[in-house]
């Protein structure tokens, strides 16, 4: 009684399994370098939202005490001065 074995040759994996191993890296990077780019466009689209939501609502400040201010030129529309009394 004779036993017919048959052997499977595979062929050479070598180059194939490198070039898949690389694939699936720039794959991966490629994933996360779009995560990272979505990340990077939705914090500018809110960034620019707040900013223009600022801007609408500023225009008109209740008070301001700064202790020491330079200008080299400065356009007023209406000047208030107080007069202090002093002894």
């Amino acid at each position: 009684m004779k036993s017919d074995k048959t052997y499977m040759t595979y062929p050479r994996a070598g180059s194939q399994l490198a070039f898949a191993r690389a694939a699936t890296a720039l794959a991966a990077i490629s994933i996360g370098a779009l995560g990272m780019g979505a990340l990077a466009i939705g914090a500018v689209a809110i960034g620019r939202f707040a900013v223009k939501r600022f801007a609408l609502k500023a225009g008109a400040i209740d008070r301001l005490v700064i202790h020491e201010l330079e200008v080299g030129r400065l356009r007023v529309r209406e000047l208030i001065t107080e007069s202090e009394t002093r002894t």
